[in-house]
């Protein structure tokens, strides 16, 4: 969630979609993220290789190393079988290694790591704990902005957690190239565009309204939950 993500890196976070917004754009976005950061994160949407473009396909396209993470609450030694069968499922992407996520005890981790075998690192284990949990409801996670000081003591609760567990052994630089991107026609010049925007509608992709103002678009928030009129 990049409201979520937001808070916790205290960094602007943009969508990357190969199928809405292109190759060219993702990687011009790389490329303006790593004039600013050396560190550069990318969440994944549902599975790895779900969807059309997945989110390996964006990982395969800018050589980006995948960090799995993998529920492995009732399991143990396959929760090794599965990851390793996911790293071995194409070979145009590199798995840098595992996340075991809702693990119960470090016996719990060892046996994963006593199955990996030394093919895959396991970078860190974390805890099977409520009070690191982020709070969900029936459709989703919670809005940020509706609990940011329980965020905040739950992110301080997970960096304990991990401490210095390999997850912070980083892997290899990765290059990202420059992209020119010509600017859009003015085809929207005098057009005004209506965003229904409050605590109901929030969930807006930055890069989309930016793109309708690049074409000249005058965008007008409102709120259906007060406004009583549309501007």
């Amino acid at each position: 969630d990049p409201q979520i993500l937001e808070q916790a890196s205290g960094q602007p976070v943009t969508q990357l979609d190969l199928w809405m917004a292109g190759t060219e754009y993702c990687r011009h976005q790389f490329y303006l993220a790593a004039q600013q950061s050396d560190l550069i994160l990318v969440e994944g949407a549902m599975g790895v290789f779900d969807g059309e473009p997945s989110s390996a396909d964006l990982a395969a396209t800018f050589n980006i190393p995948i960090a799995l993470v993998i529920d492995v609450k009732g399991m143990a030694q396959t929760a090794a079988a599965v990851a390793l069968g996911l790293a071995s499922f194409r070979d145009d992407v590199e798995f840098c290694g595992l996340i075991a996520n809702n693990c119960g005890t470090q016996r719990h981790a060892q046996l994963i790591d006593d199955a990996l075998a030394g093919r895959m690192p396991l970078l860190a284990n974390l805890a099977r704990d409520p009070e690191v949990s982020l709070p969900e409801r029936h459709l989703g996670l919670v809005q940020a902005h509706e609990v940011r000081e329980e965020l905040e003591h739950r992110f301080n609760l997970g960096k304990a957690w991990l401490g210095g567990q390999a997850i912070c052994d980083l892997p290899k630089p990765v290059a990202f190239t420059s992209q020119d991107i010509a600017a859009p026609q003015k085809l929207l010049q005098g057009t005004t565009i209506g965003i229904a925007r409050d605590a109901a509608f929030s969930f807006i992709h930055s890069a989309n309204t930016r793109l309708l103002e690049a074409m000249g678009a005058k965008l007008s928030y409102f709120s259906p939950l007060n406004d009583q009129h549309l501007p």
